[in-house]
């Protein structure tokens, strides 16, 4: 690679490479660059307001797939994210990530006031 020296044993592979520096995928709209063509597709619809994913259950419509499997959780009740500390499970991970600072902030409290 001539950016960053990387070498490949197979020129279809240093092409895959060459597009994360080069990113030829540019938005229409805003001109944000992109470095694969789906990422470009899914941006687009930021702009366009497609949201061609609809839940079964309530008809609410997501513009990409994984927003819609989360979202599916709520109707499921499924909680792949478990708390290793309490075992509290969550159905997303930034819930996880938000419940997890009460175990964090505990244990620097302890350990400052020792």
């Amino acid at each position: 690679c001539e950016f960053c020296n990387k070498t490949f044993s197979h020129s279809k592979s240093l092409d895959i490479h060459l597009k994360r520096h080069t990113k030829p995928y540019s938005c229409e709209y805003c001109k944000k660059t992109f470095s694969v063509s789906s990422s470009l597709k899914t941006h687009l619809r930021i702009h366009t307001n497609e949201k061609p994913y609809s839940c079964e259950y309530c008809e609410k419509t997501f513009s990409v797939s994984s927003n819609l499997k989360t979202h599916l959780r709520i109707h499921t009740n499924e909680k792949p994210y478990s708390c290793e500390f309490c075992k509290k499970t969550f159905s997303d991970s930034s819930s996880l990530r938000t419940h997890l600072r009460i175990h964090t902030n505990v244990l620097i409290v302890s350990l400052t006031c020792s």
